[in-house]
């Protein structure tokens, strides 16, 4: 082809150019842009985009060399020509007449940036003739720098991402000013053709073509040989594919998303607010604080193995309605798990059990019930209502005497609730419930005061926010404020204050909560400061809870299996969790780390005016002696007249019932654990030493030092002596026992266990047929810390 020819057809295109109407400033076009979520921090939790990810950057935001890679690969003469580069221009027509079509374009940036924002991608004459013209015109609107700017924010570069800020956040997880020389140069060798030289899919093609990018730009003299060579060695290191569609703390952040696509605010239509949230370039704040959300994470993790059941936590600040922290679930990413994105904390609903008691306790209070007054004991009760006989029992069956109100709280005897919710009736329960911050609808019906009816783990956070607050109501919230692209604030909150309990109703179930952590079913809940807070644990143990407050946090705690049929029992669970296990510990392990720091003053105490403080042995229901077991052993504040009189004789024979205060007890020919509780209950400390070879069982105490009736103040220490051999140092006898009987004696014994399974040939048996029918060594010879034995069916 002649080169007049071709230079002819440039002259053309030029005239044609020459007839477009002028325009103004086309910005970025009608592309979207990408909405950013920030914490409370500052710090960013994600990036939501429709279609086009598109962050925008200005051009002081890019490094000199991302600048210098993009116009040496792109367009060389960028900063000298005027829009169109005649040279270029000349070349492409000379390829497009040889080939017979247009195969090579000859864009200027600024050309490639009016395509991109004002022209279709159809190869034409005409098309081109037009985005000559509009790239002449829009150099003579706007300055080189704000023309690259533009072409920044609107160039394609693969995975979805629009402009050089998208790009460097999906390919390198990174912003534009942290990439490298070898990054940028990456970056606009993918330009071209973000498909074919798309690094994740053809790694090879676009290291070519980054080689291609830094000769170009040493040949130009924009960096120099050794900055090319070594920005030429750099590994590529990518993000992980998607990384920048995973959000920060996704359990908090898509409940944001819920939220705001019920927010007028952002668009009349739910429709309309969702395409304001993915192409808005909305700034998103909310009220997380990433300090807090790891505390939550870490504390849940440290006590539920990835392997057992679900937890879920929700933290509020109870001043401002601030929602701190969120954890709905074990990994919201999990592939393998077809629940992992439903949120157990916003959107589950499970039964409260006895956390639910602080609301029938309000509404008793508030009906001018008396912390005092005292209500039935027993271990169960049936009682009338309109729909037939209820018949309510104590946790295990529990037996107390007659209760005070507080105290029936404090020790979540379920008893005398179930006469208080018909003294006052259910509906008042369920108006104080919903007036905390349930909003979960509730029927009126009397098992409510047992947490019989599903809630979820947020309302639970957000209710006992209200007694936190001492009787204010404060709408939880998300979100703090939601500005559009241009800065305009489309959405900020203001918090609403409501008074829905008296204060001294409020004071008065705080200290009743208060006590329950200090002396009864949540005292693992405790943190070194006062904590209010209940327990609560389902009928067949499928759900458990604490929920407890500070004046600085709300925080709910649940923990279960998601399906809701599986029991926290052995085997699912090591062993029976309740309330007052893990999600006690969880409650207080994250408490300890989210308050760090925090100053607080001593919470007042339950008004106990006239009552006396006793220990009742709850599995017999007798005054409590030094052998009753610890775990049964619960010290209540009861009215005179309803203390028992008699120690519990089902624990203690007679003659070690009492001992002078002050005075060493007799212990001798007592079980070493009856010895141990009699001392620990008398205030001592006990060491403990082995005679071999004696003629008492072993384990009896055969002496003790000081001896019987000795004074021996408080703390003392005894010494006692059993008689042995001591566990772990002669082997257990577990022939004939079954497997699981024979392992849980031996691991007792702090042993290793061998096993040889002796079976039939071609034959299998089940775990729980097997029984041990040899041991070495023998039952009763020393051992050196392992046992093997043999089983067969």
């Amino acid at each position: 082809m002649p080169r007049h020819t071709a230079g002819a057809l440039v002259i053309a295109l030029v005239a044609t150019a020459c007839s477009v109407e002028p325009i103004e400033d086309p910005g970025i076009g009608a592309g979207d842009l990408t909405t950013t979520v920030y914490a409370a921090d500052g710090s960013v939790l994600t990036e939501w985009h429709a279609e086009q990810d598109r962050v925008l950057v200005t051009y002081d935001e890019l490094p000199k060399h991302l600048v210098d890679a993009v116009v040496a690969i792109e367009d060389r003469r960028f900063w000298v020509h005027n829009g169109v580069d005649v040279r270029a221009v000349a070349r492409a027509a000379v390829e497009n007449l040889e080939a017979g079509d247009i195969v090579e374009g000859g864009s200027t940036i600024t050309q490639q940036y009016v395509k991109n924002v004002l022209l279709s991608d159809d190869v034409t004459f005409e098309r081109k003739a037009e985005e000559v013209g509009l790239a002449l015109q829009v150099e003579e609107t706007l300055s080189k720098t704000e023309i690259f700017e533009r072409y920044a924010n609107t160039i394609y570069v693969g995975e979805g991402a629009y402009g050089l800020g998208a790009a460097a956040k999906r390919y390198f997880d990174k912003t534009v000013a942290q990439l490298t020389v070898g990054e940028s140069a990456l970056l606009a060798a993918v330009i071209n053709s973000p498909t074919s030289l798309n690094p994740y899919d053809h790694l090879d093609a676009a290291l070519a073509r980054r080689e291609v990018v830094l000769d170009a730009m040493t040949e130009l003299g924009w960096i120099d040989a050794s900055t090319a060579i070594r920005a030429a060695a750099e590994p590529v290191t990518l993000a992980p594919r998607g990384a920048a569609d995973r959000m920060r703390y996704p359990y908090f952040t898509d409940e944001v998303r819920r939220s705001l696509l019920d927010n007028p605010a952002l668009g009349d239509t739910p429709e309309d607010r969702w395409d304001r949230i993915t192409g808005g370039g909305l700034r998103i704040f909310t009220t997380l604080r990433p300090d807090v959300q790891e505390a939550a994470e870490t504390a849940v993790e440290s006590v539920v193995a990835t392997a057992g059941p679900s937890a879920a936590l929700v933290a509020i600040d109870p001043r401002d309605g601030h929602v701190l922290a969120v954890v709905g679930g074990r990994d919201f990413y999990a592939t393998d798990d077809p629940i992992a994105q439903f949120n157990l904390a916003t959107q589950g609903r499970r039964q409260p059990g006895s956390a639910f008691k602080p609301f029938a306790l309000a509404a008793a209070l508030q009906a001018g019930v008396e912390l005092d007054s005292t209500w039935p004991g027993g271990r169960s009760a049936t009682l009338q209502t309109e729909t037939g006989p209820w018949e309510v029992a104590n946790y295990e069956h529990a037996f107390y005497p007659g209760l005070t109100l507080s105290e029936a709280t404090v020790f979540s005897v379920n008893v005398p609730y179930a006469y208080l919710v018909q003294w006052i009736g259910a509906q008042r329960v369920v108006e104080a419930a919903r007036t905390a911050g349930i909003t979960t609808e509730l029927t009126a019906t009397p098992s409510i005061v047992l947490g019989a009816q599903e809630v979820s783990v947020f309302e639970m956070a957000s209710a006992y926010a209200t007694f936190a607050s001492g009787g204010i109501r404060v709408t939880p919230t998300l979100v703090t404020r939601v500005e559009a692209a241009d800065g305009t604030v489309l959405y900020d909150h203001v918090p609403t204050f409501t008074r829905v309990f008296d204060e001294a109703v409020a004071a008065q179930v705080t200290a009743t909560l208060t006590e329950g952590v200090r002396r009864g079913t949540g005292q693992q809940a405790k943190i070194g400061r006062p904590v209010a807070g209940k327990t609560g644990t389902t009928e067949g143990n499928h759900d458990a809870w604490f929920v407890g407050y500070t004046p600085e946090i709300s925080t709910a705690v649940w923990v279960g299996f998601p399906e809701g049929s599986r029991p926290l029992e052995a085997p699912n669970t090591p062993y029976t969790i309740t309330g007052g296990t893990w999600p006690a510990q969880i409650w207080s392990r994250f408490a300890i780390a989210a308050l760090s720091g925090i100053a607080y003053h001593p919470a007042e105490g339950t008004a106990s005016a006239g009552l006396v403080e006793v220990d009742i042995d709850t599995s017999t229901g007798f005054l409590a002696g030094p052998l009753c077991p610890r775990a049964d052993v619960a010290t209540v504040r009861l009215q005179p007249g309803h203390v028992p009189s008699i120690v519990c004789p089902i624990h203690n024979p007679d003659g070690i019932t009492t001992h002078a205060e002050g005075t060493v007890p007799v212990v001798e020919s007592l079980s070493m654990i009856q010895a141990v509780a009699v001392l620990e209950s008398a205030g001592y400390d006990v060491r403990l030493a082995w005679a071999l070879e004696t003629e008492y069982l072993p384990g009896t105490i055969i002496g003790q030092f000081p001896i019987a009736g000795t004074a021996l103040g408080a703390g003392g220490v005894v010494e006692i002596v059993a008689s042995g051999p001591q566990p772990g140092t002669v082997a257990p006898d577990v022939l004939g026992r079954d497997h699981a009987d024979a392992l849980a004696r031996l691991d007792a014994a702090g042993l290793v266990v061998a096993e040889v399974l002796i079976a039939a040939s071609g034959t299998s048996a089940e775990p729980s047929s097997l029984r041990v029918w040899a041991q070495v060594p023998a039952p009763g010879e020393p051992v050196d810390g392992k046992v093997t034995i043999w089983l067969s069916p």
